[in-house]
């Protein structure tokens, strides 16, 4: 595929035939409605769900959709825009937050039925490739708690014990919890469901998943366990949440 002598934004739609290329420009696909399942020079994920992929120039990559879908996709040349090495430290794969959301959302409606005029591409793809540049994690730390807490964020769906946090920062159980409180002013247990519930609440607002579902995707054994904890601890519900998007 030729690369663009300059950035195009527009909305498309995939079929369900797995296809794989690479491109010499880079590529920047956000979801709007659907999923899109994708392999990214060696890394698997899903384009959905709250997630977008960043994809190099030159990267193989991979990608099939089945059902209604569309995407935002940006075609960015692979110099001028931003440094390369800004691109090369984003993962592939990125979560999409509020701000980027609502980004993606003004995209889409105004490349709905053509793409963008040039001079509004450019400054488009420039602002949303300077806020992934911005989100990326900072560099591993020594800290053993900045261990600890980059172990939670990844993980924070999953069943995680003190005492595998504790194995990560390299403390015994009873030192990690009292290094991990003076740090944070939490528990260990109160931020993973701190973490559990800031995903709930964006995948709820999101409205593309039952609530059943939610509860399951962020780690909870069920919908009655979500919603125990959103009221307990927030002092709300999955309904409430959903209707304030």
């Amino acid at each position: 595929m030729a690369s663009p002598h300059r950035p195009t934004v527009s909305t498309r739609s995939y079929d369900g035939h797995e296809r794989r290329h690479a491109h010499d420009h880079h590529q920047i696909v956000l979801p709007v409605a659907g999923t899109l399942d994708m392999e990214v020079g060696g890394a698997c994920g899903r384009v959905g769900d709250g997630r977008g992929v960043l994809v190099a120039d030159g990267v193989p990559h991979s990608f099939r959709s089945g059902g209604t879908n569309r995407f935002v996709v940006l075609d960015v040349p692979a110099a001028g825009l931003v440094p390369e090495a800004a691109v090369r430290a984003c993962d592939a794969f990125f979560a999409i937050d509020g701000a980027l959301d609502g980004l993606v959302r003004y995209l889409a409606a105004e490349a709905a039925d053509r793409p963008l005029d040039p001079v509004l591409a450019h400054h488009s793809a420039g602002l949303l490739l300077r806020a992934l540049e911005a989100r990326q994690p900072p560099p591993l730390s020594d800290d053993p708690i900045d261990r600890a807490l980059a172990l939670m964020a990844e993980r924070c769906t999953e069943p995680l014990t003190v005492a595998e946090l504790a194995e990560a920062a390299g403390l015994a159980p009873s030192r990690f919890h009292e290094r991990f409180r003076a740090r944070t002013g939490s528990t260990p247990a109160a931020m993973l469901a701190d973490l559990r519930l800031d995903r709930a609440e964006a995948l709820l607002r999101e409205g593309r998943l039952p609530l059943a579902e939610v509860a399951l995707a962020v780690g909870f054994s069920d919908q009655s366990a979500l919603t125990r904890s959103l009221r307990r601890r927030r002092g709300t519900t999955p309904g409430a949440v959903r209707k304030s998007r």
